[in-house]
């Protein structure tokens, strides 16, 4: 029985088909590129801007070098001198040039702020600045009506502790303990004065009252204590 022959294909209408149909795909399909955020460098700053100086009336600073000596104000003193200078820091003449601005706070100045805060903060309800500014000046007429028109320190007044790498943990407790002492004095003086009773009776009380009054004398003298970052010893 004889063979059959098969029939060639016609390969060339298969290249015809398959050019058809690349064609199609390159047209049809869609190609996803990934999405380039924009974004703008910042622009070459030519002067660089120096960070504002803290005045140095603002600033009562304590040193103490790696022999646990100390200067304060740039002279050399001793740790039981630190009370006296704190105390001065707080209460001086109301136009010293050479401690913190005194601002006299009465009745009639904090009423004034609180009406205009109270306006601000309305309008700007998304500004917390001015709620801030309010609630402040909301605890300085709480002062007042407690103890009548005082002088308030400077909110940028602080005091500073200096120290060596190799200053002893004890002089720097001692330090930071006749700060306090020198602080908790004046408030004691004030709380006898206005309120008749010690400041060690309510310092520590859960009596409400007795918080409350504790809050007014911090408000009045408030601790303003930053230890700086320590200094290797040189030689």
């Amino acid at each position: 029985m004889a063979k059959r022959e098969l029939e060639e294909i016609n390969a060339g209408s298969m290249a015809d088909i398959a050019f058809l149909l690349l064609i199609f795909f390159l047209v049809t399909t869609t190609m996803n590129f990934p999405k380039v955020l924009e974004e703008r460098l910042p622009q070459k700053i030519d002067d660089v801007i120096d960070p504002p100086l803290v005045k140095k009336e603002n600033v009562l600073e304590i040193l103490a070098n790696k022999n646990d000596q100390i200067l304060i104000e740039g002279n050399r003193g001793e740790i039981e001198d630190i009370k006296d200078k704190v105390i001065e820091f707080y209460v001086h003449p109301i136009n010293s040039t050479i401690w913190p601005k005194l601002t006299a706070i009465n009745e009639s100045m904090a009423n004034q702020y609180i009406e205009k805060f109270k306006v601000l903060s309305a309008q700007y309800p998304d500004d917390n600045r001015y709620a801030d500014t309010l609630k402040r000046w909301e605890i300085k007429k709480g002062v007042v009506d407690a103890i009548g028109t005082y002088n308030e320190i400077s909110d940028k007044a602080m005091i500073t502790i200096q120290l060596d790498n190799a200053t002893s943990f004890k002089t720097y407790v001692s330090v930071l303990n006749e700060i306090m002492a020198g602080i908790n004095e004046l408030r004691a003086e004030l709380c006898l004065a206005k309120f008749g009773i010690p400041y060690n009776k309510i310092e520590k009380s859960k009596v409400p009252e007795d918080q409350a009054k504790v809050k007014i004398l911090r408000a009045v003298y408030p601790k303003r204590i930053m230890k700086a970052k320590s200094k290797n010893s040189q030689g």
